[in-house]
């Protein structure tokens, strides 16, 4: 009976001290995400046919590009959009309830990433091809205060 008492217990407490640690960190976390300009995403152009979607189907449908650019044979316009996101995580939150002072031991991401459609067209501003340019979010983890 006492083994019994003792494993239910070692069980009760090893459960406690988990959630404890587990609800210490995820009071000290944020994520922020911020994107400016519109997103788009593949579904939004499946409209485009290469040799028969005209300008004036992409711009009623996806609005006014943000550039116009002169390309060998043709045009080039291109919609932007950023993608913005911030993490962090403060593993010194965990020990305020035992210590007097509450140190910071910071985790942190930040990253910032330019996508860009790009729809190439011919001479008579016929879509000859499209295609998205993705710019990789930064991916660095940078401790702070290291």
């Amino acid at each position: 009976m006492r083994t019994y008492l003792s494993q239910t217990l070692r069980h009760v407490l090893t459960y406690a001290t988990v959630v404890a640690i587990t609800a210490c960190c995820a009071t000290s976390c944020s994520f922020i995400r911020l994107t400016i300009n519109n997103t788009i995403v593949a579904e939004d152009v499946t409209f485009i046919v290469p040799g028969h979607t005209t300008l004036r189907d992409i711009v009623e449908r996806l609005g006014t590009p943000d550039e116009m650019r002169e390309a060998p044979g043709g045009a080039l316009i291109l919609y932007r959009f950023h993608d913005a996101n911030y993490s962090r995580v403060n593993f010194g939150h965990i020990l305020k309830f035992w210590t007097p002072v509450q140190p910071d031991l910071v985790l942190s991401n930040i990253g910032l990433g330019t996508e860009v459609f790009e729809v190439a067209f011919d001479e008579h501003w016929v879509a000859r091809q499209h295609a998205f340019t993705r710019h990789p979010l930064a991916t660095s983890r940078v401790p702070w205060p290291f």
